[in-house]
């Protein structure tokens, strides 16, 4: 888990060095857009949108994939980002972002046997720090910025369809729902294991954009998070051993097994969830963007 901590806040400060270098090398005149600094290089972004988790718990009527396949709309929760977007190349661009969302999971609403009779729930508040470096496939079109009667010539257009990858880090806390109330989930101990509520993950997706104007645009990105855990669900390995269900306390064995055909510890030992993959949930937002003119310096008269 360090390691991986380590590799994606490495990623975000080589981004951040990279930056340094470009606006050093606009400085000395070497730019990659070359001697024309272009004035709309900074971009403001919110969005709203929703997220939908894909782990051990819920899913598909059919057993866990842990993809798009896995896909249950039933699940599918609200989501917020805001943003800032930095053009370093005509078509290259980084984004720094901070999401939020809630991820859910509930084994009664898939019709596959197995999960459905593990009967196991959760939802989680997720906190997300990233960094995106985004693909552009079409160059920005530079033109009029307002119609005018009688003016010929080509008007500001900027349609953007774009790849990007990334990576962050994030927080989480399960809980779960049992009879109506909600329930901290880690300090129970369900798999009789600890995990921390920190991770790290990898982002990869895609989107487009259009201009409204020279300043404002609208677009839609969705993307696919990858992580290093497999506790967003509290739901990993094993259930506990007889030994465990005999000094744990009645919420602790409720939400270690609740299982619909079974009760107590008629099932100790056998697998509970699939550690042999780890979870992941995506995004899918629609924003709104706001450039940022670059005003050059400029030496005092006086």
């Amino acid at each position: 888990m360090r390691r991986n901590l380590i590799s994606i806040l490495s990623f975000c400060l080589i981004s951040s060095f990279a930056l340094a270098q470009l606006k050093g090398n606009h400085r000395s005149g070497h730019a990659s857009f070359g001697r024309s600094k272009p004035p709309y290089r900074y971009e403001l972004i919110g969005g709203l949108g929703a997220t939908n988790f894909l782990g051990d718990l819920g899913g598909a009527n059919q057993i866990g994939t842990h993809a798009f396949k896995d896909l249950n709309l039933a699940l599918t929760r609200p989501a917020v980002t805001i943003g800032f977007r930095f053009k370093i190349a005509p078509n290259f661009s980084v984004k720094n972002n901070l999401c939020w969302g809630i991820l859910s999971g509930n084994d009664a609403l898939t019709q596959e046997y197995f999960r459905h009779n593990r009967n196991l729930n959760f939802r989680s508040q997720v906190w997300e720090l990233s960094t995106q470096l985004e693909y552009n496939f079409v160059k920005e079109q530079k033109g009029h910025v307002y119609k005018i009667k009688g003016v010929r010539g080509m008007q500001h257009k900027d349609r953007q369809y774009y790849l990007f990858v990334g990576g962050g880090v994030f927080h989480f806390h399960p809980y779960g729902e049992w009879n109506g109330k909600w329930y901290d989930l880690p300090p129970l101990h369900t798999e009789n294991v600890s995990y921390s509520l920190y991770s790290a993950m990898i982002s990869t997706g895609g989107g487009l954009r259009f201009a409204i104007n020279r300043y404002w645009g609208v677009g839609f990105e969705v993307g696919l998070r990858y992580t290093f855990t497999d506790y967003l669900d509290d739901v990993s390995g094993n259930y506990p051993s007889v030994a465990w269900y005999q000094t744990a306390s009645a919420t602790a064995q409720h939400f270690s097994n609740p299982s619909l055909l079974y009760s107590g510890a008629e099932l100790a030992g056998q697998q509970r969830g699939d550690p042999t993959h780890k979870d992941a949930y995506m995004f899918g937002c629609f924003t709104v963007g706001y450039k940022v003119m670059y005003k050059k310096r400029s030496r005092s008269k006086f």
